[in-house]
């Protein structure tokens, strides 16, 4: 019984991008109060809507959340995570050239900014964000 009623999660396709300055630094965004998971520090993305492709979704997003424009971007990892009331799906690509200077530009997010992997371990991230930092080699 309890398979069919994780069976009936709906499934939610967003994408997240690993954005590195020249620093090696990688770029954060923090989620606004009053939303899922208030407050944690992830890695900029969102949601692929109806009739884009992961990648474009990606270059909407990060345009749209913290105004950089991607120039290059390459698959780099896949999450697949089980929240309560839905399953989310994540390809997670790596930034390979962008331009801009990040700031939030979205309500959803209220901070954005440059972070060394030293100090990310010390932040507070979304479940689904955590497989993300053992790749980085954290935690």
């Amino acid at each position: 019984m309890e398979e069919n009623v994780l069976a009936q999660r709906p499934v939610i396709l967003v994408v997240a991008a690993l954005i590195r300055n020249s620093e090696r630094q990688v770029l954060l965004t923090q989620r606004a109060r009053h939303s899922h998971l208030e407050m944690h520090w992830e890695f900029p993305g969102g949601k692929v809507e109806p009739g884009e492709t992961p990648e474009q979704a990606l270059i909407r997003e990060i345009k749209e959340e913290v105004g950089l424009t991607i120039d290059d971007l390459n698959p780099w990892r896949f999450v697949s995570y089980g929240y309560t009331s839905f399953h989310l799906l994540m390809p997670v690509f790596e930034v390979g050239k962008f331009s801009g200077t990040p700031h939030p530009c979205d309500p959803k997010v209220r901070d954005a900014g440059w972070f060394s992997l030293q100090k990310m371990a010390q932040m507070d991230f979304p479940p689904a964000d955590r497989p993300l930092l053992s790749a980085l080699g954290l935690r």
